[in-house]
């Protein structure tokens, strides 16, 4: 005859509400147990209605930047019950779920102080690390306790505190297995039925195993035909589907025990390649833009990088709270750049396309190569470089002596072929997409018969230039005037002999040149009077200064 499972509301369930006894009863020691990396454990394994537990995951990885933790077996903001950052641990972010009972610790541990009932379920703690995306679930069943004085059962229903049941691989992904055991099972196990549900209600049940009778397990109404009984009490599920994810529990008789535990099945996807789409490409400096990352519901975690490189959140990088969208603010020329999306979970990463991002910015400034003043001789070719940083690309425009000359493009270049083509030549880089103009100019001189010698003024009106030859003519006779007057006075020295004189002549007055006071006579005649002449030295006038 069929041993069937057993039954809510039964004897033994009352005492299974038992199973931590308040007062001196002794409590049931903690099952040890080594879970695999990403197991989260509850501390104490146990916890009572009024007590307080933690949950912590086992060995984290390392330089975790954020731990959140959610009320439930996915990352729905509106489960959040806080986000913990251990750089820092005194500004935790407070989610929708949170009940003021919950607080975040080291190592991504999550407290909750005085539990209820209502606190059973599904815990998913989500850990972010540069390069390591961590997603773990755990189910918490708080147990209710019985006062008064210590409850003896009687040993056909002694309870047996949960245990652990341990998944194989930790992680399934669909189109693969899983295997769910329990860690450190009873003795004498007479039965064991496993339940698509956290209760063991009839419709819920998968099948129940004997191990007296491994190949004749009592199939049940939530059995698929993929799920087989196992040595140990495990439940095999081949080919799983996403519709496999769930709650699943296991109910053993195993005398004088009765044992129950539950676990919470997540199967994952393999991602699909994300997309991103941008509000704009081309954004101007100063401007904002965002990013949406477009991925598979399966995706728990979602990271933005530029270039390769992860980006966090800043005080211009603002994240949603899933990372569904980027925006930049008060856009810098840094922020230009390829944005991708990576999405992950527990079995497969995938990243987007580069997503290319232009910042329009300039031209800020102009310059000219080379540089001028620029001095070359007919014949000789001018080339001439304007440079403007400007993005996208400004268009040019040359110019001299601010006649345009019809030329576009970052290069001037022609042959001088006369002095006409010397001058100033001005370049004009425009950025359509800013409206921002920037110019430069150089001075560009061309010697030669029929322009003014380098250094000169080219400047000069022809008014100017007879104006100064007729000053330089009028300055030359007024010298001469002044030379012939020095001539014409009388010098007192003596004439001194040089070898081949040249005689020079003078009409002298009478008394001009004897010794001693002259006597006194009558007034000299009007009329010329000729006098000896008497030569003299040229050099008297070599002498004037």
């Amino acid at each position: 005859m069929e041993r069937g499972p057993p039954r809510p509301g039964g004897p033994w369930a009352r005492v299974l509400l038992a199973a931590s006894v308040l007062g001196s009863c002794l409590q049931p020691a903690p099952v040890q147990s080594t879970r695999p990396p990403g197991t989260i454990v509850l501390s104490p394994p146990s916890p009572v209605v009024g007590g307080g537990v933690s949950l912590a995951p086992r060995d984290p990885p390392q330089n975790v930047l954020s731990c959140a933790w959610f009320r439930s077996a996915t990352t729905d903001e509106t489960r959040r019950i806080l986000t913990y950052y251990p750089s820092a641990p005194s500004a935790p972010s407070i989610g929708p779920a949170h009940t003021g009972r919950e607080t975040g610790g080291p190592g991504c541990a999550l407290h909750i102080a005085g539990v209820t009932l209502s606190d059973t379920g599904t815990y998913s703690l989500l850990m972010e690390a540069p390069g390591n995306r961590v997603l773990t679930a755990v189910l918490l069943r708080v147990w209710a306790s019985v006062l008064g004085s210590c409850l003896q059962p009687a040993p056909a229903q002694s309870t047996r505190p949960p245990g652990t049941i341990v998944l194989s691989p930790p992680s399934p992904a669909v189109g693969g297995g899983v295997s769910l055991a329990l860690q450190d099972p009873p003795q004498n196990v007479l039965s064991c039925a496993w339940f698509r549900s956290e209760t063991s209600d009839e419709p819920g049940r998968i099948l129940t195993y004997y191990p007296s009778a491994p190949s004749a397990p009592s199939i049940g109404p939530a059995h698929t035909g993929r799920e087989t009984g196992g040595p140990g009490c495990a439940l095999h599920i081949a080919g799983v589907t996403l519709s496999d994810t769930g709650n699943y529990s296991l109910w053993m008789d195993a005398p004088p025990n009765k044992v129950t535990a539950a676990v919470f099945v997540r199967v994952w996807e393999m991602l699909p390649r994300p997309t991103v789409t941008p509000n704009q490409t081309l954004v101007p400096e100063n401007g904002t833009f965002s990013l949406t990352c477009n991925s598979s519901p399966s995706a728990d975690t979602r990271l933005w990088l530029r270039d390769g490189e992860p980006l966090g959140p800043s005080r211009r990088l603002v994240l949603s709270p899933d990372n569904h969208t980027l925006t930049v603010l008060n856009v810098t020329r840094g922020d230009a750049g390829a944005y991708q999306c990576e999405v992950g979970n527990a079995v497969s990463t995938n990243r987007s396309e580069p997503s290319p991002v232009t910042v329009t910015y300039g031209p800020d400034s102009a310059r000219i190569d080379p540089p001028g003043p620029i001095l070359l001789p007919l014949g000789s070719p001018l080339t001439l470089t304007c440079v403007a940083d400007s993005v996208p690309a400004p268009s040019y425009r040359w110019a001299l002596n601010g006649t345009d000359t019809g030329q576009t493009g970052s290069s001037f270049t022609l042959t001088l072929t006369t002095s006409a083509q010397q001058g100033t030549y001005e370049c004009q880089a425009h950025n359509s997409g800013t409206n921002l103009t920037a110019w430069a100019s150089v001075a560009v001189r061309v010697p030669g018969p029929d322009s003014p010698p380098p250094g000169a003024d080219s400047g000069l009106s022809a008014g100017a230039i007879a104006g100064i030859v007729i000053g330089s003519l009028a300055g030359v006779a007024l010298a001469g005037v002044a030379a012939s007057f020095l001539y014409s006075r009388c010098w007192n020295e003596p004439p001194q002999a040089k070898a081949a004189p040249v005689l020079v002549y003078e009409n002298l007055p009478p008394t001009a040149c004897a010794g001693g006071a002259a006597p006194p006579r009558s007034p000299p005649d009007p009329g010329p009077t000729y006098e000896t002449l008497q030569p003299r030295q040229p050099d008297v006038y070599e002498e004037l200064k």
